[in-house]
């Protein structure tokens, strides 16, 4: 296991959480209040969600490539960073409300997936 790998891995975390927020977005940007049909052709054409397409391309293809040099048993756990980094990246980008438990949720999984992966 080389740092270019590792380094991929958290590129596959952050493509996934710019993946999410980008599909939230798109969904927040086509607007439930138009006609339903409406809202489906906006989120289609909306570039959010063909961000949130990329992205998630991009880290499914990443995430086979690093499966082969790093085990599953790091591997998986590091992924759990993005149950961090979403509710951390929708507080300041989308302005959602974070409470105080789930920011000690946050910390207790960046927590455990620094103790997985030494």
């Amino acid at each position: 296991m080389n740092v270019i790998t590792w380094l991929l891995l958290m590129i596959v975390v952050l493509l996934g959480t710019t993946a999410n927020i980008s599909l939230k977005y798109a969904l927040y940007v086509s607007s439930a209040t138009k006609e339903a049909s409406t809202s489906i052709l906006n989120l289609l054409s909306s570039r959010y969600f063909m961000i949130w397409f990329i992205c998630y391309t991009f880290m499914t293809l990443l995430w086979l490539y690093v499966l082969r040099t790093i085990p599953l048993s790091q591997a998986f756990p590091v992924l759990g960073l993005m149950y961090a980094l979403i509710p951390i990246a929708s507080h300041y980008l989308l302005k959602e409300q974070v409470r105080f438990s789930q920011w000690l949720g946050i910390s207790i999984i960046i927590t455990g997936v620094v103790l997985v992966v030494n």
